[in-house]
């Protein structure tokens, strides 16, 4: 071969290689412009979890319990600060009853911080105007008070104000932690309707809990301790009784059948006898030489009547 002939082969094959580059570029330039652009993959994440607050102690010993901040009708009661109480539940309230309204209270600290002696919850009460009688109705009855005894502690306003209102601190039970629970009752009733008359009612109104006064305790004769209705006032108005007997007049709560069967039954608790019963009342006598004599007449629950008789 000769020389010429070898460099135009050899020229040839440099432009073939030449080209095949350019197509190779060409494939590879518009293979790459083809392929789709990787997406960023999504990652879930998870939401982060409120973690639970703790309920107070006293929430998990009383569930449904609120900080206190005081009860309707129980002026001057005070509870031991961070004090918690449950909702009231209620009781009688029929014809001529208290409603009694019961709270279980929670707070941190001992039992002495309620009734001790000073610095107390019942120490406040005292200092509020309440009086310590030990007096609070019969859960039986919801209309004849009974007396509390230890460790129960009973106030009440001694006959003043209007409706009465009573108060009992019970059922104490200390827990782990020294928390301590008990139970509040406060029993209540509305003033009763008495005759609108100013010769019978006028003034401020004049309440009894016994028919000689208000005190637990007898004042005088013990026979005379007998309870009155609840809520009853007593008139101004006393007279028109006949020789040798004197009328004394009230108005009380409920109506004629709830009165006359309260003091039939408060007579008889304290030993009187009891005659000539009718639906509006019955005779009362107690002992002999003297015998004692009162003649009780409810014609009406606004105003009636009980005629007392000169000892014979």
């Amino acid at each position: 071969m000769t020389q010429r002939a070898r460099m135009l082969i050899a020229g040839g094959l440099s432009l073939a290689l030449a080209a095949c580059l350019v197509g190779c570029a060409a494939t590879t330039t518009a293979g790459t412009s083809a392929t789709a652009t990787p997406q960023p993959t999504a990652t879930a994440t998870a939401t982060p979890q409120a973690t639970a607050t703790p309920q107070p102690p006293c929430v998990q010993l009383v569930p449904g319990a609120a900080p206190f901040s005081g009860i309707a009708g129980a002026a001057g009661l005070s509870l031991p600060s961070g004090a918690y109480i449950s909702s009231g539940a209620y009781s009688g309230g029929g014809t001529g009853q208290y409603n009694v309204t019961t709270y279980t209270a929670c707070f941190h600290g001992a039992q002495s911080a309620i009734n001790g002696p000073s610095g107390s919850t019942l120490s406040d009460l005292g200092a509020a105007g309440w009086s310590l009688n030990n007096l609070f109705p019969d859960p039986s009855g919801f209309a004849y008070l009974d007396y509390c005894s230890a460790p129960q502690n009973c106030v009440d306003k001694g006959g003043s104000g209007s409706p009465f209102t009573f108060i009992s601190l019970d059922q104490y039970s200390t827990h782990t932690g020294g928390y301590t629970t008990f139970k509040i009752k406060v029993a209540s009733i509305g003033a009763p309707s008495c005759l609108n008359d100013p010769q019978y009612y006028s003034g401020t109104p004049k309440y009894t809990l016994y028919y000689d006064g208000n005190g637990p305790g007898p004042s005088g004769n013990p026979w005379d301790h007998f309870q009155m209705p609840p809520a009853t006032r007593v008139s101004v108005f006393q007279g028109g009784g006949t020789a040798g007997s004197t009328y004394v007049y009230y108005c009380s709560a409920g109506t004629q059948a709830s009165v006359v069967a309260f003091l039939k039954a408060s007579f008889t608790n304290t030993g009187w006898s009891i005659s000539n019963a009718t639906a509006s009342g019955f005779s009362a006598k107690y002992g002999s030489s003297p015998t004692y004599e009162i003649d009780v007449n409810v014609q009406n629950p606004n105003n009636y009547y009980l005629r007392v008789f000169v000892p014979m």
